[in-house]
């Protein structure tokens, strides 16, 4: 087969039997018939170029496509649009580099092309150069500011790289654009756990539960996430590092022993200003000391820093503390809480105090205790309970128990029980959506919205998809949506895939049927694949959507394993 000058020129290094290969693919069947442009007087126009390159392309002349382009861009070498096809062309032929200078030599002309950056996001995400990716939203986020969905995208493409830190303003701007959403502050409020901000955190969702009608998918979630961050015994988000002692150096040891006698003899007189940096300097010496960790909350409770002592006490979750001590360390984080008036936290744990003595006191009333033994008070804890209580509008639904007590108990179960207590977490409904959980990482590399879609297919049979046009903003007349998706590893066996796309508004109750859907089957020749999304027979109507996307047979949370949003925008109307 002869090829043109200009299919030569733009395809490089590869071998003309490859080029044969991918263009007599059966999307890609190749027509060398140059008479299928016609010949017209003149030089055509910009447009007229445009249109007759794609045309030939998207009918897999390409031969005749890119010797149309060729000579268009010889005619407009200014012409953004001419380069920016030429880019889409390219990354449909593996030439992912070239594409890719296509595209930045497009936004030269352009900069402000969001059709193009998203165009080299998407290659530059497919292709695997993440960061590459990232710092291109970052860009579109600039240029695109008054749209939530980038700067949620943003969010969590920032979350999959651990730049966790930085996810944090996005998220923020995201929100304050679309603040009826419930559920984005719910992935925020998960942010701030996962870089131990954990009263920022405790207060997101405090605030949301506030918000939330009873009965909306959103509330189990919410509770699950407060289940992590509450408690004495919780999860320490991503940012937490224990360190084993036997990671600490020789001669980091040994400054630690000696100068934690100076610590305890200040902490022991009350001098605690001249304790508090001592038990720092411990305390960053060997993080797994407990008994430092437990005596500077004591000190910053005591200075009226219970934020700071809160923190401290939730640090000895991973600990080896005794059971006197976290006993202890509980009750004092209760008295921090109700400080703070975080009545609901602190009459959860005033309640699981209360409960274990009171079972303590009963299985024991006949026993004479060991002397100097510490027990908790029954009715120091009650007097608690009673200044909680009425700041507490549900108290009677915190006090349900799941399960009976024991008949007896003993001093090892007493503990026990304390060590034990924590809110459970909750099956979640399917309609709920994965914000709040540690959902970065899923089956999906990638999930991109597109307007359209083609097939390379490679000389092995492996097929692979390739969005065209991708965004995340389509108008009303958008006939189909595609969801282009490559798998974080190959199937090797024929896998079910669903997608149910539904509008995100503010939380409701009840079950709204998806407004599009689609399943497919992932096989073991498919590098990626996609979904297509119809438009209702009503048109799309405008607003923000999120689509659930579930591995399995049926659709239900135990299968949803990841989810992408796109936004239906309404023509301007002319001023």
């Amino acid at each position: 087969m002869r090829w043109s000058a200009a299919a030569q020129r733009w395809l490089p290094g590869l071998p003309p039997g490859l080029i044969t290969i991918i263009l007599l693919s059966p999307l890609l069947a190749l027509s060398s018939d140059q008479r299928a442009f016609g010949e017209t007087a003149g030089v055509p126009s910009e447009d007229q170029v445009i249109e007759r390159a794609r045309a030939a392309w998207e009918t897999g002349a390409l031969n005749g496509a890119f010797e149309t382009l060729h000579e268009g861009i010889q005619s407009y070498p200014q012409a953004p649009a001419l380069q920016k096809l030429k880019g889409d062309m390219l990354a449909t032929v593996r030439r992912p580099l070239d594409a890719v200078q296509a595209y930045d030599k497009a936004l030269a002309l352009q900069p402000t092309s969001l059709d193009v950056r998203w165009a080299k996001w998407s290659l530059l995400l497919r292709s695997g150069q993440r960061e590459d990716a990232v710092a291109e939203l970052q860009r579109i986020a600039q240029l695109d500011d008054r749209n939530p969905l980038i700067h949620l995208r943003l969010a969590q493409e920032l979350r999959k790289l651990d730049r966790l830190e930085e996810s944090l303003a996005p998220y923020q701007r995201a929100i304050a654009l679309a603040p009826a959403l419930l559920s984005w502050r719910l992935g925020m409020a998960r942010a701030r756990f996962d870089i131990l901000d954990y009263q920022g955190a405790y207060n997101d969702v405090q605030a949301l539960l506030r918000e939330t009608p009873t009965g909306s998918p959103l509330e189990i979630p919410a509770q699950n996430l407060l289940a992590e961050i509450v408690g004495p015994i919780s999860a320490k988000g991503r940012r937490f590092k224990a360190m084993a002692s036997s990671d600490v150096p020789a001669k980091q040891r040994r400054e630690w022993a000696a100068i934690r006698a100076d610590a305890w003899r200040l902490f022991s007189e009350g001098r605690y200003q001249e304790a508090e940096p001592i038990y720092r300097k411990i305390l960053s010496l060997n993080p797994n000391d407990a008994t430092a960790a437990y005596q500077l909350g004591l000190i910053l409770m005591d200075s009226g820093r219970c934020k700071e002592a809160l923190a401290m006490f939730r640090t000895m979750a991973n600990l080896e503390v005794g059971e006197e001590e976290y006993a202890d360390t509980v009750f004092r984080m209760g008295q921090c809480l109700v400080e703070l008036e975080q009545w609901e936290e602190a009459f959860v744990y005033f309640t699981i105090l209360h409960e274990a003595a009171a079972d303590f006191d009963r299985s024991n009333v006949d026993r004479a205790l060991p002397g100097g033994m510490r027990v908790l008070s029954k009715e120091k804890l009650a007097r608690w309970l009673d200044k909680v209580r009425p700041h507490v509008p549900d108290a009677d639904r915190l006090l349900a128990k799941e399960h009976a007590p024991s008949p007896t108990v003993s001093e090892e179960e007493f503990y026990a029980k304390i060590a034990a207590a924590r809110l459970t977490h909750k099956p979640v409904e399917t309609r709920a959506s994965l914000m709040g959980r540690d959902a970065d990482f899923s089956w999906f590399r990638f999930v991109i919205p597109a307007g359209k879609i083609m097939r390379d297919d490679a000389p092995t049979g492996e097929h692979d998809f390739i969005p065209i046009d991708p965004n995340d903003s389509f108008p009303t007349t958008q006939r189909e949506i595609y969801l282009v998706f490559g798998l974080v590893s190959a199937s090797y066996d024929a896998v079910p895939l669903t997608a149910r796309c539904f509008v995100e508004t503010a939380e409701m109750t009840g079950e709204p049927p998806p407004v599009a859907q689609d399943a497919v089957i992932a096989s073991m020749n498919d590098q990626s694949g996609f979904f297509t999304l119809s438009s209702p027979k009503t048109g799309w109507p405008p607003g923000l959507y999120r689509c659930g996307l579930f591995a399995g047979e049926r659709a239900s949370a135990d299968t949803h394993v990841d989810e992408v949003r796109f936004r239906i925008v309404a023509p301007r109307r002319p001023s």
